[in-house]
This record gives structure tokens, sequence and C-alpha cells, in this order.
């Protein structure tokens, strides 16, 4: 499993699907590998409730995932973490995975099944962390390319030295 963070939600409207990014965390560059970044389609109103889940502000009502959040606390039962456990293009699976106590004082795992919309607007008011599989990172993901001020100035004076050779016979 590869520890993801929310990167961006881009909210679209009517028929157009909303889509949240997830990105491998940081540490993963420790090996040197460049990081990846898993997109899936949403609805609005899911993209929304993520969105809200973000945002720390307490709301006068709680929706649907606030309340789920709530009664989870209120019966003692612990959201672990989030995973995207599978892929079937274009649809993505989900599972929550809960801890709860169990009567000898271990704790037990339960994992159910999710959206992964569901699953990562409760990981977000819970304070979860979100988890993809590694292979549907390695299917459905793309490779982020990290951003180098320096070689981009750096191609931008080649290219202008090259462009300053050129006559009108080189066309």
């Amino acid at each position: 499993m590869i520890r993801v963070d929310i990167e961006t939600i881009v909210m679209a409207s009517g028929p157009v699907p909303s889509l949240i990014v997830l990105r491998e965390r940081k540490d993963a560059e420790a090996d040197g590998a460049p990081r990846r970044a898993l997109s899936i389609q949403t609805g609005s109103y899911e993209a929304a409730s993520i969105s809200r889940g973000l945002d720390s502000s307490q709301q006068n009502r709680p929706i649907t995932h606030d309340l789920f959040v709530n009664t989870l606390e209120q019966l003692g039962v612990k959201l672990e973490r989030a995973e995207v456990n599978r892929v079937d293009a274009p649809i993505f699976y989900a599972r929550l995975v809960l801890s709860t106590p169990a009567d000898d004082g271990a704790t037990r795992e339960v994992a159910v099944d999710a959206r992964p919309s569901d699953a990562i607007a409760l990981a977000v008011r819970a304070n979860a962390p979100i988890y993809v599989e590694d292979d549907v990172m390695n299917r459905a993901g793309t490779i982020v390319r990290h951003h180098d001020a320096n070689a981009a100035e750096d191609e931008l004076r080649q290219f202008d030295q090259f462009v300053q050779t050129l006559s009108p016979d080189d066309f």
C-alpha cells in the first residue's frame, strides 16, 4: 500500500465529472523514484463533500459523512485508514478499515467496502490516512515529474541560443 495525500479536487458541474487527484507522499522519492498520482472521477456532490471535509471549520448541520464519523466515534470505533484497493477501469473500488475494541481488550479490525469518494470524504473528516494499492497505482496512476526551475531556465536558455543561430535558409 502507498500512502497518498489529496493533491487537488477539480470541481465540475452538469454532466462533466469532478476529479480527485491523489499524490504519492514525498517520502516515496527517497529512493530516487518519481512520485505518482492517481486521478479518480466522481460526482460534483461527492467532490464538494471531500472539499468540505478538508475545510476544518464547523458546519451548523452535519451532512451524511459527518453523521457517519460522529456515529463511529459514539460507538467507540476508529477509522484507521481508507484504501483504494482495486480498479476495473474506469471504476475504482475502496474499503474502510475500522478498529473496534474486542471483549478481551484487544483491538479488532474490520474492512468495509466503500466508494472511493465516500472513503476519502470519511478519511479527511476522521483525520485518517489514505492508501492506494500498489497495483492500482501502477495500472491507473501517472508519473509526476518534479518541476526544477533551474532545469527549465537552462532549457529556455539553450532554446534561445538555438533560435539565434537559425537563418531563413534553415526553413
